[in-house]
């Protein structure tokens, strides 16, 4: 039985909880009384969906044998491989009974809420009982020898999990992040039957399952195991494997813990959460979630500003939810009549603006660029997607009581440099700085440096974005740049076209290099982060 595990708002783990005592985490983790105290008070501050009790990676480990070095102030680690892997059955090593005594306490505290019972994968527990790297050159030098192991630490966690049901865990969560180091052929074999019993036991118990990294090449092989969600590393674009998720799985993701939600700004988590449910949350199977464990070191008012965020991202575009899911998938398809159609349907159910041109015509482009990075789209099925967005647009008549609130970074000049007349790369580039909320102002083909120029002195908080495609280009490049530098101006300059690489744009004196229109994007982004910076120093 699968269970929808659809439009929850929660950060993984309950970490930051550590700042709300005075201990701090050497107290969350030797004393359960602190350890509940700083978890209900992170969860009456941070209201999220789904809570956890505090957990870390060292604790089943721990039960089979492994030594763990505690430090002061920071999370428990194991230091000393299992000499003897012994059977814990029942009788549970101390911290484990302190985190059932907690899920007891917050299963009344919140008894509304999904409460996760944490549990890592047993690959995961064998890496940390062995050794990581003993136990990845056992898969090729002793397979039966791991598999035993690995059925031991599946009894572990089963027997681990147990405890935390009686205790009121009402969802399973299984963090496996060593799992994605199995070569993916043999996935199902180190992997998958373990984690597939895990969840069939208990599959009337909503579950989830996160593996760290690109888990591209598994993603089906982790579907299969059951689970009711798959939660996505940060790392992931999840407009490029969306589609292989199946609809009765939750795709759970998959905000940036660190960058994002322990180290950036409100404006900064906020425009981070609303681009993400923009793009996602018209799908029926998404839940937002950050991309792993969130830090102990990051300030729980920016993970209540996360939460608080998302769920007002949720219910904005909720209403809209199949309208758009549909202008999507005709905006991917190319088909640009049925495009026209459904924004004339956008219009008559007043769709804000801005919520039609990022959730239903922006989103399809940006899935296509993402599929594009990774093979599975090409330049031809590209441009027909981009016909589509504009005939879309084209439709969408212009909100004037918006202005230019649709544009939310900043403005990007764009020109090919003089004496080049190719435009197809520098077109790509614009269509994809637009879809992802980028001004562009468009100089079309060879530019000379003068246009430039002027056209830099009425936006002087503009990027520069200069394209070349044969070598003669680069005496251009390298003048236009010089030419700014000499009047005293200073913008980001991004290059790009066949006849750049890296080594080019260092030469020219350009601040980055990208060799196609995806990363020219995030370059852009980067770019206008840091130019921001300077801005506020200045």
């Amino acid at each position: 039985m699968r269970h929808s595990l659809t439009r929850l708002v929660f950060p993984i783990n309950a970490l930051p909880a550590a700042h709300l005592i005075k201990e701090g985490i050497e107290g969350v983790v030797r004393q359960p009384r602190l350890k509940l105290e700083a978890t209900e008070r992170y969860y009456r501050l941070v209201d999220a969906d789904l809570i956890f009790y505090f957990s870390d990676i060292a604790i089943q480990a721990e039960a089979l044998g492994a030594g763990v070095k505690y430090s002061p102030g920071g999370m428990p680690a194991v230091n000393v491989p299992a000499k003897t892997i012994r059977s814990p059955d029942d009788e549970f090593v101390e911290r484990m009974k302190g985190n059932a005594f907690v899920m007891r306490q917050l299963s009344r505290s919140f008894p509304e809420k999904l409460r996760a019972a944490l549990i890592y994968g047993p690959f995961t527990v064998a890496g940390q009982v062995v050794g990581e790297e003993r136990l990845l050159r056992d898969l090729v030098k002793d397979p039966q020898g791991v598999e035993q192991l690995l059925r031991r630490c599946c009894r572990s966690a089963c027997d681990y999990f147990e405890l935390l049901l009686a205790a009121g865990a009402n969802l399973l969560w299984v963090s496996d992040p060593l799992a994605a180091l199995i070569p993916a052929q043999d996935f199902e074999r180190f992997a998958g039957k373990y984690l597939r019993e895990l969840f069939e036991r208990y599959r009337d118990m909503p579950s989830i399952l996160h593996v760290c990294g690109d888990t591209t090449p598994i993603i089906r092989d982790i579907a299969a195991t059951g689970v009711s969600g798959i939660s996505f590393d940060n790392c992931m674009n999840l407009l490029a494997v969306e589609d292989d998720v199946p609809p009765e799985t939750t795709i759970i993701g998959n905000i940036d813990p660190v960058n994002i939600v322990a180290q950036a700004d409100a404006a900064q988590i906020t425009n981070s959460v609303i681009d993400l449910v923009s793009v996602m949350g018209v799908h029926d199977n998404f839940s937002l979630s950050t991309g792993c464990a969130v830090p102990p070191s990051a300030p729980p008012e920016n993970v209540k500003v996360f939460v608080e965020t998302g769920r007002r991202a949720f219910s904005d575009i909720f209403p809209h939810q199949k309208l758009l899911r549909e202008m999507s998938r005709a905006v991917y398809e190319g088909r640009e009549k049925l495009v026209q159609e459904l924004i004339g349907e956008a219009v008559l159910a007043k769709i804000p603006r801005l919520t039609t041109i990022r959730s239903g015509l922006t989103r399809a482009i940006r899935k296509g660029s993402a599929c594009y990075e990774v093979g599975r789209c090409h330049l031809p099925a590209l441009l027909i997607k981009v016909d589509a967005f504009y005939r879309g647009l084209e439709k969408l008549e212009p909100d004037a009581s918006q202005g230019s609130s649709d544009q939310l970074k900043p403005l990007v000049i764009l020109g090919t440099v003089q004496d080049d007349v190719h435009d197809i790369g520098k077109n790509l580039v614009r269509i994809f700085l637009e879809s992802h909320g980028f001004a562009v102002l468009d100089l079309g083909v060879n530019v000379p440096v003068k246009a430039f120029l002027d056209a830099f002195e009425q936006n002087p908080q503009a990027l520069l974005g200069l394209s070349a495609f044969n070598t003669n280009s680069h005496f251009h490049l390298a003048q236009i740049i010089r030419s700014f530098r000499n009047k005293g101006y200073n913008p980001p300059f991004m290059v790009g076209g066949a006849a750049v690489n890296a080594e080019v744009a260092r030469t020219v004196g350009a601040d980055g290099f990208a060799k196609d229109a995806v990363r020219a994007v995030e370059l852009a982004g980067r770019l206008a982060v840091s130019a921001a910076g300077r801005s506020e120093q200045a």
